[in-house]
């Protein structure tokens, strides 16, 4: 992967318009997943030879974001590359800046309940956007591919894993209620603020999928801290309290493959990021406590 400003400008302008040969270019610290990028006036996501989300496609995340434009605030797709033979040497997509910045949870101590309906406002938003099917019909979708993504990364079986796959499938809810769009990464840290409870954008759209919104309400309450949709005030939409129990446990087990994912691409030399092998074995040991209730 070329990431010089040569590289970087000569990529961009095959597929957009509006960069210099040698861009100003700002590494983004978004996480451990896709390599972020300012450059000049517009984002960058290059995909990583491997890492928590293997694998990555940025045709797919430039859907999510086409999906949901209008509905709330998030990037616009400028652009996509989704072929690796390119000077970065990985696919990329090119997306507008969103207004605002990214704050930390423990740096809002005043007006927090003006934040937390701002983000409850956008997620029921989001969730009235509905698919053609049933929440049933997605749950069992997601459950398929996440027993697939742990088949592909895990380096070796984990049991605890495989009995809470198995307690899911024999739990799931049966609602016919429609699926709806979920962000599947809802929290705080993915958040761009231009003041008190103005939400400039919402970024990371690449977990989305068509699903149960009470997995983005749990999502909300395990990961987001303060910033999380408690009830039905401001986030508008009933809250279906048996499902939000199990969606809670429907997210937890999906996050683990998120380590596995990680583990996987350290061990097969596609990242010497040793950041990748401390996700993969801190999500190991987490298995073996978390998931209790499984094999109870």
């Amino acid at each position: 992967m070329d990431l010089s400003p040569a590289a970087v400008g000569r990529a961009v302008s095959e597929v957009f318009d509006g960069v210099d040969a040698q861009p100003r270019i700002d590494r983004l610290e978004r996480g451990f997943s896709w390599v972020t990028l300012g450059v000049d006036d517009v984002i960058v996501r290059v995909a990583p030879r491997g890492g928590p989300l293997d694998p990555y496609d940025p045709e797919v995340e430039a859907a999510n974001l086409q999906r949901v434009q209008g509905i709330v605030p998030a990037p616009r797709v400028l652009a996509v590359q989704p072929n690796p033979g390119n000077p970065i040497g990985r696919p990329f997509g090119v997306h507008s800046r969103v207004p605002g910045q990214v704050l930390r949870l423990e740096s809002v101590t005043e007006l927090r309940s003006e934040y937390t309906a701002a983000a409850a406002d956008a997620l029921s938003r989001l969730h009235a956007l509905t698919t053609p099917i049933t929440v049933t019909d997605a749950y069992d979708a997601e459950l398929d591919r996440t027993e697939a993504a742990y088949r592909r990364a895990a380096p070796d079986r984990h049991p605890e894993f495989e009995a809470a796959l198995f307690w899911l499938r024999a739990h799931r809810p049966d609602c016919d209620d429609p699926a709806v769009w979920c962000h599947g990464d809802f929290r705080f840290a993915n958040m761009c603020w231009t003041g008190p409870g103005e939400l400039g954008g919402i970024l990371d759209w690449e977990r989305a999928w068509a699903g149960d919104p009470m997995c983005d309400v749990a999502f909300t309450r395990r990961f987001s801290g303060w910033c999380s949709v408690d009830d039905s005030a401001g986030y508008g939409h009933a809250i279906d309290q048996k499902r939000l129990a199990y969606a809670a446990r429907f997210e937890r087990v999906r996050s683990f493959t998120a380590s596995m994912r990680a583990l996987r691409a350290w061990l097969d030399g596609r990242s010497d990021d040793p950041r990748l092998l401390t996700i993969g074995r801190r999500g190991e040991q987490a298995m073996k406590t978390e998931l209790d209730w499984a094999t109870d």
